[in-house]
């Protein structure tokens, strides 16, 4: 692709060369060397006095401040010049294409509705009553329970289980080994009896939620466990019974929701965090990696710690910590005199 093709596509200006070819797109992070013929995003002072090889650059996503950095460059308005990174990875993306057809090798119940240029590729198994929207794709070895509904443009990455009853909107991507609706974690001890709590509800999920690999969320006791539209999960992330998760949410990795947990819409929880049962993040909260939310959260407030704590709160907790040695030591000699 010429450089003046892709910036007329991203509605940039170009600086130099607007004929040369650009054969990919690279980050000066993780090569030695750097690529005459691919494209890098340097598009802030901080970022081009980070990297030394910034100044080898021949061809440049950046902004006008900083496009004589370089001898050939795409010139973006500061504000959206992310926006215009991403759209460059996705021309470049090589995606895997398959022919748009159902395998004889998986297995369809005859109730099952299956939309128009739906792919299901082999050893796919789509019980009774299953609703499939229009473009949908799902890769082998995946299991629609009974009664599953996907919306059209949702893509099911091979091994994802959906249990009975379970219901996705439009365009979601959920990735492989992901597991939808097991039962909640609900038990009852009495009279030296172990008693499992039916859970009889299930899990409903709006539109363009994306799902990493091995995240687990559970049905709900009697109503629904939600996750609303435009949230995004990494992987290995724990959804509880009954927890509602708003709209716009991040989760990173190795995150936890005991049940009924409500995840109030733009909320972000960093990795390895967990958030106990019966509790609300309240709009816009953050939870810090490796923390442990005890109490509600405040709108728009950063908590971290185990118990979390407000993030202002806790650095001047952590700085009197290191304080303590000192005041023990003049304790004790006080003690002594």
């Amino acid at each position: 692709m010429k450089l003046k093709d892709l910036a007329l596509q991203l509605g940039g200006k170009v600086h130099g060369n607007g004929e040369l070819e650009i054969t990919g797109i690279k980050d000066l992070e993780h090569h030695s060397l750097v690529d005459a013929k691919s494209i890098y995003y340097v598009a802030s002072k901080k970022y081009l006095a980070k990297h030394p090889k910034a100044k080898d650059v021949q061809i440049a996503l950046t902004i006008e401040s900083l496009a004589e950095n370089f001898p050939n460059a795409i010139i973006v308005s500061e504000s959206d010049s992310k926006v215009k990174f991403i759209h460059i990875i996705s021309m470049f993306e090589k995606k895997p294409s398959y022919t748009v057809q159902v395998s004889p090798k998986a297995s369809i119940h005859p109730s099952a509705k299956i939309g128009k240029n739906v792919t299901i590729m082999d050893f796919a198994v789509i019980q009774e009553n299953v609703i499939v929207g229009d473009n949908c794709v799902i890769y082998p070895n995946v299991v629609l329970e009974p009664n599953v509904e996907l919306g059209e443009g949702t893509v099911i990455k091979s091994g994802v289980i959906i249990y009975y009853n379970c219901k996705l909107g439009k365009n979601n991507l959920i990735h492989s080994n992901t597991v939808i609706g097991a039962d909640g974690f609900g038990f009852y001890d009495h009279s030296g009896v172990r008693y499992k709590v039916p859970q009889i509800g299930n899990v409903v999920i709006g539109d363009e939620v994306e799902m990493g690999a091995h995240c687990t969320v559970d049905r709900a006791a009697l109503e629904s466990t939600t996750i609303g539209n435009h949230t995004k999960f990494d992987d290995h992330v724990h959804i509880g019974h009954n927890c509602r998760v708003g709209n716009y949410v991040y989760i990173a990795g190795a995150t936890v929701l005991a049940g009924s947990v409500t995840i109030e819409d733009g909320c972000f929880l960093a990795g390895q965090s967990a958030v106990a049962e019966h509790l609300t993040m309240k709009k816009g909260s953050i939870l810090m990696g490796l923390s442990g939310l005890t109490e509600d959260s405040k709108e728009k407030t950063a908590y971290f710690g185990i118990p979390a704590r407000p993030a202002l709160e806790m650095h001047r907790i952590h700085t009197s910590l290191g304080m303590i040695p000192d005041v023990v030591k003049d304790f004790q000699k006080r003690q002594k005199d």
